[in-house]
C-alpha cells in the first residue's frame, strides 16, 4: 500500500510538472490599439500551434482594422526560451480590399516573452523600397487606412496578451512546416538525408566585415550566441542527433551596412550546403531553417565515409577560373569527380598526360573545390597535377586522393 502511494505521488508531481511546463509560447494572443477616438481600434491576433520538433511553430496572424480585414500563415522559430523569431515572408489566407504586401516585412525580428506579454521587437529595414510603395494604389480610396496599418505594422509598439493557451488547428499547419508548393517559401530549406553522425559549420560575411551578428542554433541548443561575422569564425565539426536535426540561423541585426549578410556553410556527407542571407528570397529575414536528418546505422557508399584534406586556400578578384588537370607521372586510368559547392562539374573525369582544361565560375565569398577518387587507377592512389589559372596569375597543386581521403581547395571571390 505504501508503495502504491509513493507511487501515486510521484505520477501526481509528474503531472503537475508537465502541466507546469507547457510550451509558454502555443495559444492565442491579441492585441488593441486605439490613439484616437474617432477612428476604430486596430485589431491584431496571433494564433501560435504546436512546435514541431519543439522548434517550427506554425502560426497564422490576424489584422482587422475599420474595413480592412487580412489573415496570414507564417513560420516562428524558437530562438531561445523566450524569444522567437518571425518567418520573412507572410502568406494570405484572405486580404480586403487590398493587399499589405511587402510593408508586412516590418513585422520580421522576434517576439519576446516579457511578463505574460508577447513583445515585438523589430530589426529596422531601410532602404529596401518599402515606405512609400502601395500608398497611393485603387485611385487614393484607402490611403487613410494604409497610413494607419503602415504606421502600425512600422514603427507603433506591439504587444500580444495571451487570450486561450489552446493552440492552433488547422490543415494549413502542415503546409507551413511541409509545403507541396515548391513557390511557397516560409524559410525552412529541403531535408538533408545523412548516415554520417556529424557535420561541419562555418560562417561567413559574403561582403563587408561590418559587425553583422547571428545566431546558431541546433535543436534547441545554442551553437553560437550573437556572434559577430568576422575573420574569427572557425568552422566546427558537431555531432547529429539520430533522426531529425534542426539548425536555426538567426540574424540578430543588420551592421553596419543593411541587411545581414551572414552566409552558413554546411558540410554533411562531402557535399556543400549553405544558408544565406544574401540571396534576394532571404533579404532582411529573421532566419533560415536547415533540415538534416541523420540515419544511424546506415553506410554512405559514395564519398560520406572518406575524410577531407584541406590543400589550401587563396583570394581572387575574378570570377572565372580554368582548371588544368593532368597526370604528373604514369598515366595509369585514373579519374576523379570535381564538386564546386556541392555541385558536380566533372563526373568521372579521365586524368591523362595530355593536359585538359575545366572552366568555372565562382559566387561571390567562399568557394569550395572538393576532388574525389572513382578509382584508384592501376598504380595507387589515384594522382594528378592541379594548376588554376585566375586574372594572370596561377596556383599549383597535386592531388593525392583515393577512396579514404578527398582533398579541398577554397578559394575566397572578392570583386573589387
Amino acid at each position: 500500500m505504501r508503495k502504491l502511494i509513493i507511487v501515486c505521488s510521484w505520477l501526481t508531481g509528474m503531472f503537475f510538472t508537465a502541466s507546469a511546463q507547457q510550451n509558454p509560447f502555443t495559444g492565442t494572443w491579441k492585441m488593441s490599439r486605439k490613439p484616437w477616438p474617432h477612428i476604430p481600434a486596430t485589431i491584431m491576433e496571433l494564433e501560435i500551434g504546436e512546435p514541431a520538433d519543439q522548434v517550427l511553430f506554425p502560426a497564422k496572424l490576424n489584422i482587422k482594422f475599420g474595413n480592412f480585414s487580412a489573415s496570414y500563415k507564417v513560420l516562428l522559430v524558437k530562438k531561445n526560451d523566450r524569444q522567437l523569431g518571425i518567418g520573412r515572408n507572410k502568406v494570405p489566407i484572405s486580404e480586403t480590399p487590398f493587399r499589405l504586401g511587402i510593408w508586412l516585412m516590418y513585422l520580421n525580428g522576434t517576439l519576446d516573452l516579457e511578463g505574460k506579454n508577447l513583445e515585438l521587437k523589430r530589426m529596422w529595414i531601410d532602404n529596401f523600397g518599402i515606405w512609400m510603395k502601395g500608398l497611393y494604389d485603387d485611385d487614393e480610396i484607402y490611403v487613410n487606412t494604409k497610413v494607419t496599418l503602415r504606421d502600425l505594422l512600422y514603427r507603433d509598439s506591439i504587444s500580444f496578451r495571451k487570450t486561450s493557451a489552446a493552440p492552433w488547428k488547422d490543415s494549413a499547419t502542415q503546409e507551413i512546416l511541409h509545403p507541396e508548393n515548391r513557390d511557397l517559401f516560409y524559410g525552412i530549406y529541403d531535408r538533408i538525408v545523412t548516415h554520417d553522425p556529424s557535420m561541419i559549420v562555418q560562417v561567413n560575411d559574403e561582403e563587408t566585415l561590418d559587425k553583422d551578428t547571428v545566431t546558431l542554433v541546433h535543436n534547441g541548443k545554442p551553437l553560437l550566441d550573437k556572434a559577430e561575422v568576422n575573420e574569427d569564425n572557425r568552422r566546427q565539426n558537431i555531432r547529429l542527433d539520430s533522426g531529425m536535426n534542426i539548425l536555426a540561423f538567426f540574424a540578430d541585426n543588420y551592421g553596419r551596412l543593411p541587411p545581414n549578410t551572414g552566409r552558413l556553410y554546411m558540410g554533411i556527407s562531402q557535399q556543400e550546403y549553405a544558408l544565406d542571407f544574401t540571396y534576394r528570397a532571404n533579404a532582411f529575414a529573421t532566419f533560415m531553417v536547415a533540415q538534416v536528418l541523420y540515419e544511424p546505422g546506415k553506410k554512405d557508399t559514395s564519398t560520406g565515409s572518406r575524410k577531407t584534406e584541406p590543400l589550401g586556400s587563396f583570394e581572387v578578384k575574378d570570377k572565372n577560373l580554368v582548371l588544368e588537370l593532368w597526370d604528373g607521372q604514369v598515366e595509369d586510368g585514373d579519374s576523379v569527380t570535381l564538386r564546386l559547392n556541392g555541385h558536380i562539374v566533372q563526373s568521372g573525369f579521365p586524368v591523362r598526360k595530355k593536359l585538359a582544361q575545366v572552366p568555372v565560375e565562382l559566387r561571390r565569398g567562399e568557394n569550395v573545390l572538393l576532388f574525389t577518387a572513382d578509382n584508384l587507377g592501376s598504380i595507387p592512389p589515384n594522382t594528378a597535377e592541379l594548376r588554376i589559372r585566375y586574372g594572370g596569375q596561377t596556383k599549383s597543386f597535386g592531388l593525392n586522393t583515393d577512396m579514404k581521403r578527398n582533398n579541398e581547395i577554397r578559394i575566397r571571390y572578392v570583386p573589387e
